[in-house]
């Protein structure tokens, strides 16, 4: 053992000697004044070498340090450590210093041959290239001319450079390396491979020449110029890339043909030479036309006639085309201006980038989002329509049109999806690799109302023990099938052979490519069929196709028993590089045909279903907007469902009875499974099994991530000084047989799973610190464990009934289960999937394997295994703690028990039957709170609160308030949309009393949800003022208290009933519910439950608004009725809306809208018991209207209407 120590210290005793003696060097050098930067480089790799092999060094030599010299060794590790870190800092912003980058280049004189010259030439601009396809050759000429050749430059500050030059996608395609002469290499390759390649650029220029500006009078010199630069420039640019004319011509001259006026046409063949099109012809003609047209011209006169029929067309660079048929203005230009197209208006610079070019063409604009444009043009002082500076959009005279919406703005400050800009402008920064086929596809889905879709379905890839969901694609015009490089390179799938290849594209282009040939075996998701398929390796089979999204459609085929996988599956299952749309196998005509069964279902004219062996596929066309309309419809309707999605704790109880029922369905099955698996061991202890979903993809055993959370997981606990702590909850817990550790050698039959630690800290806690597991952690393309098991009921919607029946009984009663999740075992076969790392001590080295063996708190599903669990117990309770099981049944959240009874008998046996009930499971109530009794007033502490439910309970006054510690916290930073809905979200509210202050925020993310923003824009001024006013009046909630008990100063005499109000604004709608107490002396209300809801993104009539709160007044009655038992007293509704209350009463044939929610209102409710009330005296226009918290305290509105006491 002495032996190996002391070699181990000879050899770190050289290694630190080389250390010392490179930072010295580093510190020589710079101390020059001209600093080599190339061999400070080479010490900065020196350097890092020799740090890994120390480092490596003192970890094991820290083995055989003996208690008494290691704080000696601790402290000579962390001197070089210190060292290093030093000298590295001090290298690299040297470095850094003398390679700073810079947007413009001024060429080394080195770069000339001819250098005699006394002239000083300006300083060489490269532009950015941001990943445009078609402007690769320009930009790599130019850099590969002035940087790439320059051998004055290191390869360090060539990489430098190159990424100085670079944005968008270009940019993110080389993000990530480090500035090493290595990676530079790296990233020149990846460029080319991504931007370079020759089949992209070829189908680039083909599809820019294609998509060539129509000329619509050839008297217009500046588009007729255009359009023949257009052309020249994309023909260059093929003959660059060696495509003969040959091969294109035929097709390609009809259609430039197309573009020209009838005029131009008819002289084109007058002159044509033979039958056969030739480009060089075509273009000569139109060189000669335009000579002679500019030249006669220059003899024109500059000053406008008034018998001249026309004036010629002003050039705009702001507009994105030219409407040839509105482009004339009474303005002319001289002569020499058109020939050398020195117009005014062209030569002004992007807004965005400076260049000269128009706005609709700047890449680094499509780069940036909305609301990053829109901030430059905000800074520049220019107008949002079309993007001039020195003027507002409301004095802008522009005529522009957008091509997206019809709107009067540029297209590139539309608020729609900016992705089909992308795709008209230019080809998509993230699709280069797109064939002509899907070019061509992807302009003709934008120009017409509806969408295509191919035949495209999910599979499932095995190889070996890998399997993978792949996204597919059946294509008959292939002959041969294909799978990208990236699918098999994950699958690691076997070469059987290599084939070269024709491939013949559009336009009669040819193009011979090798391949790898590959042996796939495919199954359908439903796990009934499988083939062998050979296929053949591409980079990238097409761009992401669109999935059918049309609902009626997706709703027929429900019908019909269709089950289309690529419709029906979760798209992120799927294996994929950069987006789950992608294609990553292609099944041409040599498998295609043995795999159609001929079945074929009519979804519209234009739309079938066709049934294969892999699964049922859809093709052909589905209308998605018919008009401007039904466009604007299926907008609102998708906007108002996701604003209504962050209010689901405002719709509990109210929302639509069908979303409850199909869940309702989803649970019974999940708890069927579980009475099918549990188990019960000799000690009581249930034993269950872990829900997994039915068909889950396969399971990772995310070892990797699970070692590198753990690394950090014992540095933030070093930091804390908590590391001892830690280890020894893993080892009580290993002690009381929660968790076992596993033997590294041990076989997995069936697989195994690695969950990730981290620790919570809390110090005012008998445990200062304890662990909590992460199950949905996972790499990218693989499921978590929470994605393969089922999670139950949603627990959120039990709080209002479990509230509703804590605050009917005299005497509120709070407790919790002691450690509830750990109370429960788990099967053996599914704890393999529960397996964390760990080390002792958390000492390098001597990483343990742990698996669970009971429930884990992390788990998705275990919230549902621990409900269950507790059902089954106390399903199965004897027969003298029925009663007390029953009332159990209905007072659990979780693990804490909140209930209520009349008596002070009931709440001692309530406690002790609880008690007794549960431990023979093993669960231990603890921690018991109740309201104070008659005998114990004074014992109580004068404020003692106690959280529960999200509410704070003060014991003493036996009243409930809002928990605002979270709302004092000092948020900083600009108001945006993500800091709104996070603030509102903090006031937990499941009674609603406060429900007419959330109202303002709502409103003000609905504004901010029709001007378009995202969710870290800065907000407008107005907005933000008004958000900070509701703010800063928060605090006045402080003082806002209900009574817990609903029936509190009722007389026992008192004569009940519940009253139901509801009402209406232009902004929002709501209900509230009452009981009411008459008695002889008095007559008070209590308030039980109140819901608002903010209006629709649609306006629609305040009738209408009134017909919605009354339909909700009637869920949220049918739910609270029944939750506190008071079926039998007598019930009244509220409305100060004649028309709704016209609507109720009169069960006639209304319009669709009224029909449906009157239908619904008269069987929850007897229309009898609809009454009017004054607008006034309704206590829901508050709710409905929204207030500050200083007004509604004030308001006492909890307590009921005013002047009601004859209802």
């Amino acid at each position: 053992m002495d032996d190996k120590s002391g070699r181990l210290k000879k050899k770190r005793g050289v290694t630190r000697t080389s250390v010392t003696k490179i930072c010295k060097a580093i510190e020589t050098e710079l101390t020059k004044t001209d600093v080599n930067v190339d061999a400070l480089e080479e010490m900065l790799e020196q350097l890092a070498v020799e740090s890994n092999e120390l480092k490596n060094l003192d970890s094991q030599i820290e083995e055989f340090v003996s208690d008494d010299k290691l704080e000696k060794e601790v402290k000579e590790v962390a001197e070089y450590t210190q060292k290093i870190i030093t000298w590295k800092f001090r290298a690299t912003k040297k470095i850094r210093e003398r390679t700073k980058n810079v947007d413009s280049l001024d060429v080394p004189s080195s770069c000339y041959k001819e250098s005699s010259s006394n002239i000083k030439l300006p300083k060489l601009s490269i532009s950015k290239f941001y990943g445009q396809s078609s402007l690769w050759l320009s930009f790599w000429n130019s850099f590969e001319s002035a940087i790439h050749e320059n051998d004055s430059l290191s390869e360090v500050s060539k990489f430098n450079y190159l990424k100085a030059h670079l944005g968008g996608s270009a940019l993110s395609t080389i993000e990530g390396f480090a500035l090493t002469p290595e990676n530079y290499e790296i990233a020149i390759k990846l460029l080319k491979e991504r931007f370079g390649r020759s089949d992209v650029l070829i189908n680039t220029h083909l599809n820019n020449l294609l998509r060539i500006c129509p000329l619509k009078n050839s008297d217009d010199i500046v588009s007729f110029r255009k359009m023949f630069d257009n052309i020249q420039t994309e023909i260059r640019s093929l003959e660059s890339l060696n495509v003969l004319k040959e091969t294109y011509q035929n097709l390609l001259c009809p259609l430039l043909l197309k573009c020209l006026p009838p005029d131009l046409v008819l002289e084109y063949n007058k002159s044509m030479k033979s039958d056969k099109y030739e480009i060089n012809e075509l273009v000569d003609f139109l060189s000669i036309q335009l000579k002679a047209k500019e030249r006669s011209l220059m003899y024109a006169s500059p000053v406008s006639s008034k018998k001249e029929k026309y004036s010629y067309p002003r050039y705009d660079s702001s507009s994105e085309k030219i409407n040839n048929s509105r482009c004339f203005s009474s303005k002319r230009f001289s002569s020499s201006d058109l020939i050398s197209s020195e117009i005014k208006t062209k030569t002004n610079a992007c807004i965005f980038c400076n260049e000269f070019h128009a706005v609709g063409d700047c890449n680094y604009a499509l780069s940036l989002s909305l609301e990053q444009r829109k901030k430059i043009l905000s800074k520049k002082a220019a107008c949002f329509i079309c993007a001039k500076p020195f003027h507002l959009a409301k004095f802008c005279k522009s005529k522009i049109v957008c091509t997206l919406c019809g709107k009067r703005h540029l297209s590139i400050l539309c608020n729609q999806d900016n992705s089909v800009l992308k795709n008209n402008t230019h080809l998509n920064e993230n699709k280069d690799d797109n064939n002509l086929l899907n070019e061509n596809f992807t302009l003709a889905n934008n120009l017409c109302s509806s969408e295509v879709y191919l035949q495209t379905l999910i599979v499932s890839v095995e190889n070996n023990d890998l399997k993978h969901y792949v996204r597919s694609i059946i294509d008959l015009g292939s002959q041969r099938s294909y799978v990208s490089k990236y699918v098999a390179d994950v699958m690691k799938l076997k070469c059987v052979g290599e084939q070269t290849v024709t491939h013949g594209l559009f336009g009669g282009l040819k193009r011979r490519e090798n391949h790898k040939k590959y042996s796939i075996e495919l199954r359908n998701t439903e796990n009934n069929f499988s083939c062998n398929v050979e296929v053949m390796d591409q980079n990238k089979i097409c761009t992401s196709l669109p999935k059918l999204k049309d609902p009626k459609n997706i709703e027929e085929l429900k019908q019909l028993g269709i089950f289309a996988s690529d419709i029906c599956l979760n798209e992120n299952l799927c294996l994929y590089e950069n987006d789950p749309k992608e294609i990553h196998i292609l099944l041409g005509a040599d498998t295609a045909a043995r795999l159609f069964t001929g079945e074929i279902k009519n979804l519209s004219p234009d739309l079938i279903a066709m049934n294969t062996k892999l699964g049922w596929t859809v093709i052909g066309r589905s209308r998605i907007t018919e008009n401007d309309s039904s466009s604007t419809l299926m907008s609102l309707l998708v906007n108002d469902v996701n604003i209504s999605d962050l209010w689901r704790l405002d719709t509990l109880n109210i929302n639509d009875p069908a979303e409850n029922q199909s869940r309702k369905e989803l649970e019974e099955a999940a708890k069927e499974h579980f009475e099918r698996s549990v188990k019960r061991d000799n000690e009581g202890r249930y034993i269950v099994s872990l829900p997994w979903i039915h068909d889950h993809p396969p399971l990772p055993d995310g070892r990797k991530i699970a070692e590198r959370r753990l690394n950090s997981c014992i540095k933030a606990l070093e930091r804390a000084e908590k590391l001892v702590d830690y280890d020894d909850v893993f080892q009580d817990w290993q002690k009381e047989g929660i968790i076992e550790e596993v033997d590294p050698m041990q076989e997995i039959k069936q697989g195994q799973h690695f969950l990730p630690h981290h620790p919570v800290f809390k110090e005012n806690s008998t445990t200062k610190v304890r662990p909590v597991f992460d199950g949905s952690a996972k790499e990218r393309n693989t499921p978590s464990i929470n994605d393969c098991l089922e999670k139950g009921p949603n627990l959120v919607e039990l709080i209002p009934s479990l509230m509703n029946r804590f605050r009917v009984g005299k005497y509120g009663v709070i407790a919790d289960i002691k450690k509830a999740f750990l109370q429960i075992g788990l099967q053996e076969r599914d704890r393999p999937y529960l397996r964390f790392l760990w080390k002792d001590r958390g000492r390098e080295g001597n990483i343990k394997i742990l698996q669970h063996k009971r429930v884990v708190f992390g788990i998705s599903s275990s919230p549902f295994l621990l409900g269950a669990t507790l059902e089954l117990h106390l399903k199965n309770a004897p027969d003298h703690l029925k009663e007390t099981a029953q009332q159990l049944m209905r007072s659990f959240y979780v693990d804490n028990c909140v209930f209520s009874v009349n008596t002070k008998k009931e709440l001692a046996r309530f406690i002790s039957e609880s008690q007794a009930l549960l431990s023979t499971a093993k669960f231990e109530l603890r921690g018991w709170e109740h309201s104070p009794t008659e005998d114990k007033i004074e014992e109580r502490q004068e404020d003692l609160k106690v959280p529960v439910l999200g509410l704070l309970w003060n014991l003493p006054k036996d009243t409930m308030s809002l928990d605002m510690k979270g709302l004092m916290k000092e948020d900083k930073g600009p108001t945006t949309k993500r800091k709104i809905l996070s603030t509102v979200h903090r006031i937990f509210d499941p009674i609603g009393f406060s429900c007419p202050v959330t109202l303002e925020p709502k409103c003000l993310l609905q504004e901010c949800w029709k001007l378009g923003l995202s969710w870290d824009a800065e907000l407008p001024l107005l907005i933000t003022e008004r958000f900070e006013r509701w703010k800063m009046k928060l605090p006045k909630l402080n003082a806002l208290q209900i009574p817990r008990c609903v029936r509190e100063d009722f007389a026992e005499d008192s004569k009940l009933s519940i009253h139901v109000f509801c009402d209406a604004s232009q902004s929002a709608y709501a209900t509230c519910i009452f009981l009411r107490a008459e008695s002889a002396d008095n007559t008070s209300f209590q308030l039980i439950q109140a819901r608002n809801r903010v209006a629709p993104l649609k306006k629609i009539s305040i009738p209408r608004l009134e017909l919605l709160s009354c339909t909700i007044g009637a869920r949220l009655a049918k739910a609270t009725i029944s939750e506190l038992g008071l079926e039998k007293i007598p019930i009244f509704y509220w409305s100060d809306s004649m028309n709704a209350l016209y609507w109720i009463k009169r069960n006639e044939n209304w319009a669709t809208f009224v029909y449906n929610r009157v239908l619904e209102i008269r069987k929850l409710t007897n229309p009898e018991n609809w009454r009017h009330i004054s607008g006034t005296l309704n206590p829901a226009d508050l709710p409905s209207r929204g207030s500050n918290a200083e007004e509604l305290v004030k308001s006492l509105w909890w307590e009921g209407p005013t002047g009601c006491e004859g209802l």
